[in-house]
């Protein structure tokens, strides 16, 4: 299951419909959430996680996917930065 999907599970399961983000989600796109606002939901979703190691033949990257916990914010919860 994509990060995506199991969004929108959550706010099927949850009954939200407004767009919503993870409170560092808000700030980069501009937003503040509301002080005392809680999350509407929270849900695991799958976080990169990036390794770089050398090879014989030169550096090489590796990624592998994990599970984080993420809390989810509804427009509704935020206001924009001035």
């Amino acid at each position: 299951m994509t990060n995506l999907e199991i969004l929108e599970m959550e706010k099927m399961l949850h009954n939200v419909d407004e767009e919503v983000d993870t409170y560092a989600g808000w700030k980069r796109r501009g937003y503040q959430v509301k002080k005392g606002s809680k999350a509407l939901f929270q849900t695991k979703i799958w976080k990169p996680f990036y390794k770089t190691y050398t090879a014989e033949d030169g550096e090489e990257e590796k990624m592998r996917m994990f599970k984080v916990k993420a809390y989810y914010f509804g427009k509704s919860q935020v206001e924009r930065i001035v």
